[in-house]
């Protein structure tokens, strides 16, 4: 059995689409824009390309009002792949479907071609989550299959959460748009947290994109229908002789905040208001806002304080025709953690910083850049912040992190030391039994004590308790016989800690049931067995499988064990069946004979007139007498009577007069034993 360990991750669904319309560029840069104009200039070309490229990773699992996020998508997607127009060009990816804990699991499970929605929903339907979240080559896949260099092309992203494999989505958004003749990526935050959805959104301002939050499926549909409706609209006009601009901002701004620019120019199809250093080329800037967005811009000034200039970019041609003088000046940001902290332990870190909206405090490796890290918890959450350290030792760096532009603005080193466990198991129990285990340990949030086979890795076992449920931990052993571990898992990446050895020994058991019992009736099955929870004596045809019975009760009922008889005779098995994996461990036959019943009603009564019936049978509890017409089914009844309500018994005669059969039925698995013949005039 494999523990299912959630995922930190993104819901990625990509329509990375080609426009048969023109739209704006993300951004020229130098000689590129010049590129882009002179292609561009005069024609749009390009026919509809679409690229789905769906989420798998594990936080998909997570849910909104009782249902799955990877359900709510699948079902959205459905809708969507439906009303695909004809003419686009549609593909389908996904990543973390196969592997867990592989960044590079991206497959394009159908290639770009005219639109298939049964092939696509088919596609989708076998697809679950279990992996991480390659966000950046996702998007630089996605972007290369439609060959965005040559071609206008959009990517449409709806997102749980954050990039988990080691790269920066907001740089690569950059430079694909840098890159790219017409690159947009649209983004919709799906589920995810008000910081989250600020870190993420930049992978729609570098390309000049939307971004819409969404909570539930309403809202989810209702984004993903606004989204694609944008990127079908007519794109802005292109203005070849722009003339000159103007630019209005503060004259000094802090850095990594968020300002405004006032701007008069163009407003051309992807013209951007920049800031770069002073005396850097035209073609170098550092952030920038698409004029497109509105009036003032905004922009998120750099992390490096000193001179900077504003600048307004003229996409068509790459020119700067807009200038304007602005300093950035300095924040002070500090971190103190601990000097020590055990593996996986969480610690608390004492700041100070601006604590813009999307700050945030990390640790991570010292050679790390600045994005990557082990974990983090936002500024905004209150000071001190609480961290979990990683569960490898070894020398690390707590960081604090200005959120727009991912700048180190403080940073102190801290060690994270070995943590040590031991488990103390008894050397041997039987199969199926529960056993205690003594622990020492950091009993840190998601630790675990494991039962599993010793060559198997940690994340595999065959059943688990939290340490935080207690200490001695209970576990139940397994129902195969051998030799096993018992483990110390760390749950914040499955590291094992200690482990001993565990023996499982066979267990026996035996059942003596009658050789023979009348069908339909009460016995009593004298058993010897271990007597686990949820172990139990179930009666069976002899080629059912150990899970399928007639009937059975648990042993903890007591010895001996009460069972009913099939109502059908014929040969049976009366079987002791462990509770834990329902495996059997013996058997004995039985066998079911047939019994008699007699009904003797009236040869004739008239409609809806009362009669009685005498009768001879078994009388278990739930026989009764009915009457019906002859081809209705053994359960079939226009009305009855128990057995136990008296012999004779009485009924009433159907009001449709006609042939009718007076029957008497075993009650339990409604067996017809006897019928006659009645008449109603």
């Amino acid at each position: 059995m494999k523990r299912n360990m959630v995922i930190s991750g993104l819901m990625l669904v990509w329509l990375s689409l080609s426009l048969c319309v023109a739209s704006a560029w993300a951004e020229a840069d130098g000689e590129a824009g010049k590129k882009q104009a002179s292609e561009t200039s005069g024609k749009d070309s390009g026919q509809n390309a679409v690229v789905l490229i769906l989420d798998a990773s594990g936080s998909m699992w997570g849910q909104i009002n009782g249902k799955a996020k990877t359900v709510i998508a699948r079902e959205v997607l459905n809708e969507l792949i439906d009303s695909l127009a004809a003419d686009l060009r549609v593909g389908l990816s996904a990543y973390g479907h196969r592997r867990e804990k592989d960044c590079q699991d991206i497959e394009m499970l159908i290639p770009v071609g005219p639109p298939d929605p049964a092939a696509m929903k088919t596609k989708i339907a076998a697809i679950k989550p279990k992996g991480k979240t390659p966000l950046s080559d996702a998007v630089k896949q996605a972007a290369t299959a439609l060959n965005y260099s040559k071609q206008r092309a959009t990517v449409v992203l709806v997102s749980d959460g954050l990039e988990t494999c080691n790269a920066d989505p907001c740089a690569l958004a950059a430079e694909l748009a840098r890159t790219g003749m017409d690159f947009k990526v649209h983004v919709i935050g799906f589920d995810i947290s008000k910081e989250d959805q600020g870190r993420l959104r930049c992978l729609a301002d570098k390309t000049g994109g939307l971004f819409l939050p969404a909570g539930d499926a309403q809202s989810l549909r209702s984004a993903l229908s606004h989204t694609m409706a944008k990127v079908q609209e007519p794109p802005p006009p292109v203005v070849a002789d722009p003339g000159t601009a103007s630019l209005k901002g503060p004259e000094t701004v802090a850095a990594g905040s968020v300002f405004e620019v006032t701007w008069e120019g163009p407003d051309s199809r992807g013209d951007f208001i920049a800031i770069a250093r002073q005396g850097s080329k035209d073609t170098e800037y550092l952030e920038y806002a698409y004029t497109i967005r509105g009036n003032p811009a905004r922009i998120v000034s750099p992390g490096e304080p000193g001179p900077h200039e504003l600048r307004y970019v003229h996409a068509h041609s790459g020119k700067v025709i807009g200038r304007a003088a602005i300093a950035v000046t300095p924040v002070q940001a500090a971190v103190q953690p601990p000097a020590t902290v055990p593996a996986a332990g969480i610690f608390q870190v004492s700041w100070q910083g601006p604590s813009y909206e999307i700050d945030y405090i990390s640790i991570a490796e010292p050679s790390a850049p600045a994005g990557i890290h082990d974990n983090y918890v936002y500024t905004q959450n209150g000071n001190p912040a609480k961290l979990t350290a990683p569960a490898t030792p070894g020398t690390y760096e707590v960081r604090y992190i200005m959120g727009h532009g991912t700048r180190i603005l403080a940073r102190n080193s801290i060690t994270v030391e070995a943590a040590s466990a031991a488990v103390k198991a008894p050397e041997s129990v039987s199969t199926a039994a529960k056993f205690q285990v003594e622990w020492q340990g950091p009993n840190n949030v998601g630790d675990y004590i494991s039962v599993a086979i010793p060559s198997d890795p940690p994340t595999i076992y065959d059943n688990y308790t939290y340490t935080s449920n207690g200490n001695p931990a209970g576990l139940t052993a397994p129902t195969a016989p051998g030799t096993y571990e018992v483990r110390y898992v760390m749950g914040k990446d499955n590291t094992q800690l200690a482990k001993a050895t565990l023996t499982v020994a066979a267990v026996s058991a035996e059942v003596k049931p009658p050789k023979s019992v009348p069908a339909g009736s009460s016995l009593q099955v004298p058993w010897q067995g271990p007597d686990n929870a949820g172990d139990h004596l179930a009666i069976a045809a002899p080629d059912d499988p150990p899970d399928a019975y007639d009937n059975y009760t648990y042993t903890s009922n007591g010895n001996p064990a009460g069972l009913t008889a099939p109502a059908a005779p014929g040969t049976y098995e009366v079987r002791y069946i462990m509770g834990k994996d329902n495996s059997q461990l013996v058997k004995a036959t039985l066998t079911v004979t047939a019994v008699s019943a007699e009904v003797k009603p009236p040869a004739a009564v008239n409609a809806n007139a009362r009669f009685q019936v005498k009768w001879q049978g078994p009388d278990y509890e739930g026989d009764y007498l009915t009457v019906v017409t002859p081809d209705a089914p053994a359960d079939g009844y226009d009305n009855y009577t128990y057995t136990s309500n008296g012999n004779p018994a009485e009924l009433t005669a159907p009001a449709v007069p006609g042939t009718y059969e007076v029957r008497y039925i075993i009650g339990r698995g409604n067996h017809q034993l006897a019928k006659a013949t009645l008449t109603v005039k």
